[in-house]
């Protein structure tokens, strides 16, 4: 009798032991800072962050990579689950060693070894490569046929029509059946994903009470013959239907230097005087100080308003596409760590910000 209250006790304090959120808490889950707004947490409530190199559904991220950003894995795809208010879908991708990585819209997503405690940004921007996961209406994402495009919250190709007018969509009836347009609730719905510059609005409809989503004026659709996450088939449909690359280049300003060139991930561009039309002299440790901007192969080109110049590439030696603004190479600064940030200006007496 004895043996067997011991052993009931036993079973209790045992099931007791077991956390809670072992079965209650999300796969992943939804943190906020007063600075960055809502972002991708994992179970443990720390934060998630994708990398900028992987393509869709495969992680490039190994060795000393992992090891400072350990992915995050489960056990089986099966009864993976988000947080309320979290659209999109999550999947998992198999690593070289046999776990499953989670994903999100195809995204894989990755801790930083940095963050100490819940709440913890600190991996965000890290090498310009590294990025919280916002819970988007619209952000970005590598398209291997068509560069780097707009996508909705579910992961899905966006796209422009050239018909359209600067906040009028003229798509409605089958067009609008074809080219389902990308819809919110209100216009504090809207939430733009990081490295997105540029004019963000909504738009009223005739065929419903939701509001149109617009990126610098141009209503954003999908393509119903789209089937899957990277799929751009809608791409020069008719000679009319096009994606929309986010800003390339984009203006921004201060007390001291006046109007200055950015990139889309905010990061504060420069020009070398040793430079010349076309051509980068900047080259070994001189690039590990000032990173240059570059591009995909497959990438668009897309000035921000009020940015005249012409944009123009040059090719590195590793084959890279290094952006040009009026013929001169684009560059960062290692030093520059947050937006709006200017250390570089004036270094040397060869290094200015990039003027528009």
């Amino acid at each position: 009798m004895f043996r067997r209250i011991a052993l009931l006790l036993l079973a209790i304090l045992l099931i007791s032991s077991i956390p809670l959120m072992a079965q209650d808490t999300p796969t992943v889950g939804l943190g906020a800072s007063d600075t960055l707004g809502s972002y991708l947490v994992g179970p443990n409530g720390m934060t998630l962050y994708s990398f900028t190199p992987d393509p869709i559904n495969t992680s490039v991220c190994y060795d000393q990579c992992a090891e400072a950003w350990p992915p995050l894995t489960v056990e089986s795809a099966d009864g993976l689950t988000t947080a309320d208010g979290i659209p999109g879908t999550l999947g998992t991708t198999e690593r070289t060693d046999g776990t499953l990585q989670v994903t999100y819209n195809g995204v894989p997503l990755y801790y930083w070894f940095q963050d100490a405690e819940v709440g913890d940004t600190t991996g965000n921007r890290v090498g310009r490569n590294w990025w919280i996961v916002p819970p988007a209406t619209v952000y970005s994402q590598t398209i291997p046929s068509v560069g780097t495009v707009l996508v909705g919250a579910n992961g899905m190709t966006l796209y422009m029509y050239t018909k359209d007018t600067p906040d009028v969509s003229t798509c409605y009836d089958n067009c609008a059946v074809n080219w389902p347009p990308l819809l919110v609730d209100s216009a504090d719905a809207l939430i733009s994903g990081v490295n997105l510059p540029g004019t963000w609005n909504t738009i009223a409809r005739t065929d419903t009470d939701k509001l149109q989503v617009t990126y610098n004026g141009w209503p954003l659709y999908y393509w119903k013959d789209d089937a899957a996450i990277g799929d751009s088939t809608g791409e020069g449909v008719s000679k009319v239907w096009y994606v929309i690359a986010p800003e390339t280049v984009s203006i921004s300003s201060s007390d001291a230097l006046g109007d200055f060139l950015v990139s889309n991930n905010g990061g504060t561009l420069y020009t070398f005087s040793n430079d010349t039309a076309g051509v980068s002299n900047c080259t070994e440790t001189c690039l590990e100080n000032w990173p240059p901007l570059t591009i995909g192969a497959e990438d668009k080109l897309a000035p921000g308003a009020n940015v005249s110049g012409e944009l123009g590439t040059i090719v590195l030696e590793d084959g890279s596409q290094h952006v040009t603004y009026n013929g001169l190479p684009l560059y960062y600064f290692k030093d520059d760590l947050e937006v709006g940030e200017t250390n570089g200006e004036g270094a040397g007496g060869k290094w200015t910000v990039a003027k528009p």
